[in-house]
């Protein structure tokens, strides 16, 4: 069998537009974990592949969700990272994240 690649996304989320610090809540999603993060109201996030990678022809994604456990009815988005580290705009309270290789 060969091995799963398991990329670490760095996120954080912040009060403003445009990543302006200072940032409300940093967090590390793990691929194919879900995790809960403060449910506070963002104008934007910045995340970023922090470690691993994604397997060939595969690439790293972030799911955003609006409720706890990451529940595909509660999606929000989802966003395309890599290794450098991206700001997106999102006028939203995120509540879990998953990152994933697809």
């Amino acid at each position: 069998m060969a091995g799963v690649a398991s990329p670490t996304i760095g996120y954080a989320g912040y009060f403003y537009a445009d990543c302006a610090i200072p940032s409300i809540d940093a967090a590390n999603a793990y691929a194919g974990s879900c995790i809960n993060v403060e449910n506070f109201p963002i104008k934007s996030f910045s995340a970023y592949v922090e470690s691993g990678s994604c397997g060939d022809g595969t690439s790293a994604v972030l799911n955003t969700y609006t409720a706890a456990g990451c529940n595909e009815s509660t999606l929000f988005e989802t966003f395309s990272v890599d290794s450098k580290k991206q700001c997106f705009e999102a006028d939203v309270t995120l509540v879990s994240l998953k990152a994933e290789c697809i």
